[in-house]
Formats: structure tokens, C-alpha cells, sequence
């Protein structure tokens, strides 16, 4: 994420004053323009610029009253509002549930207090609403128009919900007036319940603003963040579930049957906590798929309820099990992905009716090349610019860097440019990677392996390993070939520097190549005398201790690496 430079909270309110705002406006207004610390900015701006812009566009507006949705205040205020709407959303079915004839107090003592105290919360978050610009996530869009800004509120699933459920539906019972208004009360009080169910689409904006929170305060856990959005969604659905439950029936046995009011009370107005706990009870029954006994209900609405839930319930198992599945082969996308591959890569070889040994050697090669994971390295590379692939370079290739003595004798910027030329190779065991007696055009730098160093007479000088480099003989010595052969014990990975690059950068530094000189021309003493020695040793093991000569197949074979001790012991 890009990092969005700041303007300094002293130079801010000097900005704000040389503008005309006090300085109690101006500690206001830092609160609601645009906060570049938001991770949400670099969403909606590719710049400093254009943040710093924002500020002074919204800062030279006449509606600076309008709280702009990446600024302090708002990443604060949805915090407060997220736990607002949780408890909306659990009171409000309640107040639905609840009958005039029940007993608050058998809820809790002050619930009514605290349900008027959410009541006009509400109404304050309303007010604001009208206040606060909003983001269009689809064409990463801020709008902080105020007709924008209302049009948008008032015709969204939300408002109606939001305006009638924050009506105190308390108060309508103190509403002065004899008998006659009974039955006005009632109504009134019917439809309330009827909007408060609405407020069940602020399910929505409650997993929203989880998912929003959870990116302002850099949660990285999409597992975290899903998971505390399917179980407040879940726990949700409950609640909804059962206090329909509760009160679907009495609604129906009120306005369309037969049953007296002293009916509904012995029925309907026990203590709340019971009928809710049992109602809670049947309702997860039915969202789980649990064996529920429906000749246990005893009205039509009763199997409606039942059935709505059941189905509700199996819709959000299925849902889950969608999400997971989804998440989970996204978790492990490039495992497939190499899996299909493989399985391209077994077809191939089959229909080319390749060995069983070389089947085997190229299915060890792509096992160490893309370690059980697959990605298009190529298609990533070329996407990235020149500066990052050399921080991608140096990054991979550091242990590199540390263990080769020679990068420890170069500038930082040389280690650079030389890391930035190498071409990466893999061998398998017994790969020769350099034939003696043949025209070096690179040198090696071995990054993790073993390999193994013989003159040209087979004679196994050394083993090389991390750390090592090899081949650079024929790049510093005039008119010299290879000198020895080397062949990978195990899995090899190099690193290979062409002659033409090295000429580019090691060439340059005179320390340098002149110590590579001296190492070269070392070796290569080394290994002329290794081989005079291996040779007069061969010499006088064959014609010392045998009276046979030497055929002309034994003769060629002195010359493969590794078989010339095979073919004396022989003798």
C-alpha cells in the first residue's frame, strides 16, 4: 500500500486560518476532511496530490459541513454506529414481539428507558446521515454533494425503516383520549411493528461496516473477518426467527380470530424471557434441520413459520458451505493449479512414451522448480517495472549475496546490477553443467547443492557448495578452455553470468577482476597439476602392475569423468 505523505496537524490549522476559520473551526474541520492516514485512501487516490487536493476542494467548499467518509471522524463514528445497529437489531423485533398486555419489567427494569435511549440515537444518526458524503465503491467514486448526499439516503432500502422504527412506541400508550382511541392505538402500534422488521436490512450495512472496520484497522484475516460476519449473521436470523415466532400468532388469533383479549393474555402474556427462550429453542430447531415435532403447533401461521424458517435455515447452511468451499480452493488456487499441470505434464509424457528414468528426473525437476505451487513467473515479471524486479532480485538471491565472497568485494549498486544478469538454472544429480575441454561463454555462482570437480582425466579434485563460483577461468585467461568438469551431486540450483554481462559489470571494477585473475590463474595451476599427477599415476598403475595393453575402448573410456578408476581396477 502505498504510503500518502500527510500535511502536519500545525500546518493544517495554519492552512484553515490563512482561510479564514477560527481555531475551533479548524480543529473541527480536521476531524471531518479527508484523513490520508486511512488505508481507504489509497483505494480512491493513486497520489499524495490527490488526497492533498480532496482536503483543499473540500476545505474551499461552502458545504465544509459535510463529513467526509475517509476522514477521522468517520473511521471513529463507524465503530460506534456498528454497535449501535447490533443493538437496534436486537431491539427492535423485540419491541415487535412484545404485546401491550406483557410486563416490561419481567424483560429487564429500564428496558424501556433504554429502548427510548436508542430511539433517539437513531434519530441522531439520521440527522448525520445527511450529513456525511458517501463512497461508490463500483466507479471509486467520493460524493459529497448535499442533494447527492440525500437523494441517495432517501431512496435506499433504508430510510422508511430508519424513520419509522425510531419512533418511541412507548410513548403512543400515554396518548391522552378515552376508549375510542383504543383501537387507534392499536393500529398505530401495528403498523410501528410492521416497520420495525424493516430494520432487518441493516443486517447489510452491519456486515459492511465489519468488513470496512476491518481493513481501517489493517485486520489482514479474511478468516477472522468472515467468520464474525457469518455468526452475526447467523445470530441475527435467529433472533428475527424467533421473535416472528412470537409474534406472528398472536398478530393473526388479534385481528383476525375469534379469541377474546383475556385469551391472547393467558396465552400471550406470560413472562417474556420464557416464551422467548422456548421460541428460541423451535427456531434453531428449524434453521439447523433438527427434528422438530409440527403437531406440536396448533395454528395455520404456526406451520408457515416453521416452514419460512426451515427454508431460511437451509438457504444459510448452503450459503456457508458455498463460502467456504470458495475460500477454501482460493487458499489453495495455485495447488490446483500446479496439480493440473502435473497432470498435463503425465499426459505429455505418456503420449511421448518417454523412459520410466526420465519420467521420474522430470517430475523431480517441476517438484523443485514450483515447490507444489504453480504461478506464471513470467507474466508476473513482465508486469513489473525495472526497479522492482531488482528488489525482487536482490531479495532472492541475498543468502546468495553473503555466502559468494566475491559480492562482499563489490559497491551496493554493482551487486545490483550484476544480480540483476543472472539467469537462474536447476540440475538434477549427475547433470554435467560444465564439460572440461570446451569454450566458456558463462561463469556460475551455485546457490544450494553439491557439485562436484574433476579434471579432464576423471579425477575428482573437490566438491563445491553454497556459495561457491565456478567457470570463470575461461572468461578471465585468454584463449582458454574449461579446465574441468562439473557434474551435480544433488538437485543443483546456479545462478549463470554470461560473458557479455560480466564484461558489462565485473570488467569495471579493477580490484575485482584482478582478483578474479589471480583465483583463475590459481585454479587453473591447481588443476593442471592435479591432472599431470592423475595422469602419471594412471600411467604407472597400468604398465607396472599389468602386462596387458591398454585396448582402444579402455583408452577413450580414460577420458570420461568419474569411470577411469573403474576401468584401472578392472585391470
Amino acid at each position: 500500500m502505498p504510503h500518502l505523505c500527510t500535511i502536519g496537524s500545525k500546518k493544517f490549522e495554519d492552512e484553515t486560518r490563512s482561510r479564514g476559520f477560527s481555531v475551533l473551526s479548524s480543529k473541527w474541520l480536521s476531524l471531518v476532511v479527508i484523513s490520508p492516514e486511512n488505508p481507504l485512501c489509497s483505494i480512491y487516490f493513486r497520489s499524495a496530490n490527490g488526497v492533498r487536493a480532496e482536503k483543499i476542494k473540500q476545505l474551499c467548499s461552502k458545504h465544509r459541513y459535510i463529513i467526509h467518509p475517509l476522514s477521522k471522524f468517520r473511521k471513529w463514528y463507524d465503530v460506534c454506529i456498528l454497535f449501535i445497529y447490533i443493538m437496534m437489531l436486537v431491539v427492535k423485533p423485540i419491541d415487535s414481539s412484545i404485546g401491550r398486555g406483557q410486563s416490561m419489567n419481567n424483560l429487564f427494569t429500564y428496558y424501556r428507558e433504554f429502548s427510548l435511549a436508542l430511539d433517539v440515537v437513531s434519530w441522531a444518526n439520521i440527522v448525520l446521515t445527511f450529513c456525511m458524503g458517501y463512497t461508490d465503491a463500483k466507479h471509486k467514486k467520493i460524493e459529497m454533494r448535499p442533494s447527492k448526499i440525500t437523494r441517495n439516503y432517501i431512496f435506499s432500502p433504508y430510510f422508511i425503516g430508519d424513520v419509522f422504527s425510531s419512533i418511541p412506541r412507548y410513548l403512543i400508550y400515554y396518548l391522552r383520549g378515552g376508549p375510542e382511541n383504543e383501537l387507534f392505538r392499536a393500529r398505530s402500534i401495528g403498523c410501528l411493528n410492521i416497520f420495525c422488521v424493516l430494520k432487518f436490512f441493516r443486517i447489510f450495512t452491519v456486515l459492511g461496516l465489519i468488513s470496512k472496520i476491518s481493513y481501517s484497522f489493517h485486520i489482514k484475516s479474511g478468516t477472522a473477518v468472515f467468520l464474525a460476519s457469518s455468526i452475526s449473521a447467523f445470530l441475527y436470523i435467529l433472533h428475527l426467527s424467533s421473535c416472528l415466532i412470537l409474534t406472528v400468532p398472536r398478530l393473526v388469533r388479534y385481528n383476525f380470530g375469534s379469541e377474546t383479549k383475556e385469551w391472547l393474555r393467558q396465552h400471550f402474556g406470560e413472562d417474556y424471557k420464557k416464551l422467548y427462550i422456548k421460541a428460541a429453542f423451535k427456531s434453531s430447531a428449524c434453521l439447523l434441520g433438527i427434528r422438530y415435532d409440527l403437531e406440536k403447533n396448533e395454528y395455520v401461521e404456526d406451520y408457515l413459520v416453521a416452514i419460512t424458517t426451515y427454508i431460511v435455515g437451509k438457504f444459510l447452511i448452503a450459503i456457508t458451505w458455498i463460502v467456504l468451499a470458495l475460500a477454501i480452493l482460493n487458499s489453495r488456487s495455485m495447488e490446483i493449479e500446479y496439480q493440473g499441470i502435473i497432470n498435463q505434464l503425465n499426459e505429455y509424457m505418456r503420449q511421448k512414451q518417454l523412459p520410466l528414468k526420465l519420467r521420474q528426473r522430470i517430475m523431480q525437476f517441476y517438484a523443485f522448480k514450483y515447490q507444489r505451487s504453480y504461478f506464471k513467473e513470467d507474466l508476473i515479471n513482465s508486469l513489473l517495472s525495472d526497479k522492482l524486479r531488482k528488489d525482487i532480485n536482490l531479495h532472492v538471491c541475498r543468502s546468495l549475496i553473503e555466502n559468494v565472497s566475491l559480492f562482499a568485494e563489490l559497491p551496493p549498486n554493482q551487486v545490483r546490477d550484476v544480480v540483476a544478469m543472472l539467469i537462474p538454472e536447476i540440475f538434477l544429480p549427475s547433470d554435467v553443467i560444465i564439460q572440461s575441454r570446451t569454450n566458456g561463454d558463462s561463469m556460475y555462482f551455485l546457490s544450494s547443492g553439491t557439485v562436484a570437480v574433476y579434471t579432464h582425466s576423471g579425477k575428482e579434485i573437490c566438491h563445491l557448495q553454497d556459495g561457491a563460483y565456478f567457470g570463470e577461468i575461461s572468461l578471465v585467461l585468454k584463449d582458454q578452455a574449461r579446465t574441468a568438469t562439473i557434474i551435480a551431486i544433488e538437485v543443483t540450483q546456479v545462478y549463470r553470468l554470461k560473458k557479455k554481462d560480466f564484461e558489462k559489470t565485473l570488467v569495471k571494477n579493477r580490484s575485482v577482476y584482478q582478483s578474479l585473475i589471480h583465483r583463475a590463474e590459481q585454479r587453473l595451476k591447481e588443476n593442471l597439476q592435479m591432472e599431470e599427477s592423475y595422469k602419471m599415476a594412471l600411467f604407472e598403475k597400468t604398465y607396472t602392475r599389468t602386462s596387458e595393453p591398454v585396448t582402444s575402448t579402455r583408452r577413450s573410456t580414460l577420458h570420461q569423468p568419474g569411470s577411469t578408476l573403474k576401468v584401472f581396477q578392472d585391470i
